[in-house]
């Protein structure tokens, strides 16, 4: 498949959009003079959202131990970040909400993984540049959604893609690699531009699968997604640093070093994290 199957996505009729809370919540995020009562009305415009976040703050995911029953001091205390990344996975999972049965692609499963990478990555940017956590949850959340993308309107394509990936044993973006074609990432980044998503999220997506000189937050969901793909107790309940991760970058590598004191432990997390986002699809 040639470049211009972004053209080919430009002319999808029932590609999925992000509602106009989401776009509004971005704009105002760009506006340095937003305060939080703003914020706070646009998202009680929506009905559905303002329940989707209140259940969100109150849920096991943040283990808050009073109920907080306002989008004002739900904004107040998430912060504005968390609040906006919260309002765009929630759109996005309810977006993809109506893709139930794909060939070779099992939608639950690829929530999961995909909240499993978020979990992740927002634990390492906790530990490592707290500034990108948001940007690293919800990059790791949107990381492969180009796969849908691929899985749901180019599904011949998907299928070559995915039989080289099993026939040679290899990983999907390699399998892509010996395609000699747009990735995943790829149009996952640009179907993020189209939904005007924050820059540092569509570069996030884009470059998850890149070296490791590129910008941080994509380093962080890169290593992610390598973690989730590959980290499993050995016959002793260890967890060692995978291989390919030995030349990762300096800032993660206190966290790759002590992966068995604190990988099981999260866990618990994602689980809490799956129960809420992959109910909140419906």
């Amino acid at each position: 498949m040639k470049p211009d199957i972004f053209q080919q996505i430009d002319c999808i009729r029932e590609l999925p959009t992000l509602p106009a809370i989401v776009l509004k919540v971005n704009q105002m995020l760009q506006d340095l003079d937003t305060t939080a009562n703003q914020l706070s009305r646009v998202i009680e415009t929506d009905q559905a959202m303002t329940a989707k976040i209140l259940k969100l703050v109150n849920s096991s995911f943040y283990g808050f131990k009073s109920t907080i029953g306002s989008i004002s001091t739900a904004v107040t205390i998430l912060g504005f970040n968390t609040v906006q990344h919260a309002v765009v996975s929630l759109s996005v999972m309810k977006s993809f909400a109506r893709i139930k049965n794909l060939k070779r692609l099992n939608i639950q499963d690829f929530w999961r993984h995909s909240l499993a990478v978020a979990i992740i990555s927002k634990h390492l940017a906790d530990h490592s540049d707290k500034t990108l956590s948001s940007d690293c949850f919800t990059g790791g959340l949107l990381h492969d959604i180009g796969k849908l993308i691929l899985a749901e309107y180019f599904p011949e394509h998907f299928e070559k893609i995915w039989l080289t990936m099993i026939d040679s044993a290899i990983s999907f973006v390699d399998a892509e690699k010996m395609a000699d074609t747009v990735n995943h990432a790829e149009i996952g980044a640009y179907l993020a531009e189209k939904w005007l998503l924050p820059q540092p999220l569509v570069d996030a997506i884009r470059h998850h699968h890149s070296a490791f000189s590129s910008a941080r937050a994509a380093v962080i969901i890169g290593v992610a997604d390598l973690l989730v793909n590959t980290c499993f107790p050995d016959s002793e309940g260890r967890i060692l640093m995978p291989d390919g991760l030995s030349d990762a970058p300096a800032f993660l590598l206190p966290q790759l070093q002590t992966l068995s004191g604190w990988y099981p432990r999260l866990q618990e997390e994602i689980a809490s994290a799956c129960q809420f986002f992959m109910d909140s699809q419906g």
